[in-house]
């Protein structure tokens, strides 16, 4: 029997106001169910992040955000002058510039400005900024919990959701600060960078693919990826453009193999390690000015794990439940499918149907299978993506990337 609680006292914290925390809060919103969502950087001071692709979780997206939101979702594409089934999935022989394989789209596939794409997610969400999570505490003689911040203040809700990333506080506080919330990190160094382009410069590059591809050189191992960031409106009709380029290579002894230790070391070390690199490969990476800020990474992942939700009281979303690296481009696409089906059954608990607890537990037993599958594949893919040997059609950085059967809700 639902507890009265349930049918009339939900109140859910978010904690994380990235794409997936914010969707969860539109969610909420949508659903009537009472909410609070913190985030710990304030307005202004969070980096842009990297354009990302959403594909089969879109349909999840516009049922959980409701139409208005829906329709400025297009306002955030990188071009929008693209049709949603432009470009080709291409993985190209780095020192040829030739495809290896060339796949298809999928008919309804977003390349998404990141910052665009939140502020269309915060439309009418108060966020209450600087407040990063210290720890989470239960209530003794209440079903609340309370989470502590770094500004000194505290929240009370009968559920915590952390949305909070790859590096999730509300993940250590779930598992007691164990080594057991630890990312597991990869024999794999990556460089990003977001480069300028003129139009003359990006027009050979373009023409690969209007959006992104990837490449490899088959002797090195050196893998890039290339997408478009940004394309900038200048005042006398023309444009600039803003290019991602994600640079990696596999660890194969710690010392050879060492990431440069200064945005110019590094930048040197990606031009030296792409000499081989067919044009117009070669000048995405020459064409890097020397003084330009890099983003260094050792990746990591974390395969969902089982963990006490404290009856049903603190849950995971997105990243901090299961960190994924990028080579498959599913990341975002399970972090929102999450947001979509934990506000299905936050429905439920608010219409007095279910339990929070059985809301709870019925969403992670979903999620955990669904999402540890796809670190792992994603894991694999960030492997196999530098040995030219071992790609085939089938292998997870190449292979199709198929809609749960939860995302046709």
């Amino acid at each position: 029997m639902p507890s009265e609680i349930a049918k009339s006292n939900l109140k859910v914290l978010i904690v994380g106001g990235g794409i997936v925390g914010l969707t969860l809060a539109q969610g909420c919103r949508e659903n009537g169910i009472d909410f609070e969502i913190v985030e710990k950087d304030e307005h202004g001071k969070r980096a842009q992040g990297w354009a990302i692709t959403l594909h089969w979780c879109l349909r999840s997206l516009e049922r959980t955000i409701g139409e208005k939101l829906s329709e400025l979702i297009p306002t955030a594409a990188v071009d929008p002058t693209l049709n949603d089934d432009d470009g080709n999935f291409l993985f190209l022989n780095a020192r040829t510039a030739s495809p290896r394989y060339k796949i298809p789209p999928s008919k309804l596939r977003r390349r998404l400005d990141r910052q665009k794409i939140r502020n269309v997610l915060a439309t009418d969400l108060d966020i209450h900024e600087g407040k990063g999570l210290t720890s989470i505490t239960p209530a003794s003689d209440s079903d609340l919990v309370t989470a502590q911040f770094s500004d000194g203040t505290t929240s009370h809700a009968t559920l915590i959701v952390g949305a909070d990333g790859n590096n999730s506080v509300t993940r250590k506080c779930l598992f007691n600060g164990s080594d057991a919330a630890n990312l597991t990190k990869l024999p794999v160094y990556c460089i990003g960078v977001v480069r300028p382009f003129t139009e003359e410069q990006i027009s050979s590059v373009r023409a690969i693919d209007p959006l992104l591809f990837q490449g490899l050189d088959p002797e090195t191992g050196s893998y890039m990826w290339f997408s478009l960031q940004e394309i900038v409106p200048k005042d006398d009709g023309s444009r600039s453009y803003k290019g991602l380029i994600v640079f990696s290579w596999l660890i194969k002894d710690e010392v050879a193999d060492v990431m440069p230790k200064t945005d110019a070391e590094r930048v040197a070390y990606m031009k030296k390690r792409t000499e081989g690199f067919a044009e117009p490969l070669r000048s995405i990476v020459t064409g890097i000015p020397e003084d330009i800020t890099t983003t260094p990474l050792r990746l990591s992942d974390f395969p969902t794990k089982e963990w006490d939700n404290w009856g049903g009281k603190v849950t995971l979303v997105g990243d901090a439940a299961h960190a994924m690296t990028m080579y498959r481009g599913e990341g975002a696409n399970h972090g929102i499918l999450d947001a979509a089906l934990l506000v299905d059954q936050l429905k439920k608990v608010k219409a007095g149907e279910i339990t929070q607890k059985e809301a709870i537990d019925a969403y992670e037993a979903e999620m955990r299978p669904r999402t540890h599958e796809a670190v792992l594949k994603s894991r694999q893919a960030a492997l196999d993506a530098h040995d030219w040997n071992v790609l085939t059609e089938n292998s997870p950085v190449i292979g199709g990337r198929f809609a749960p059967q939860t995302a046709f809700v």
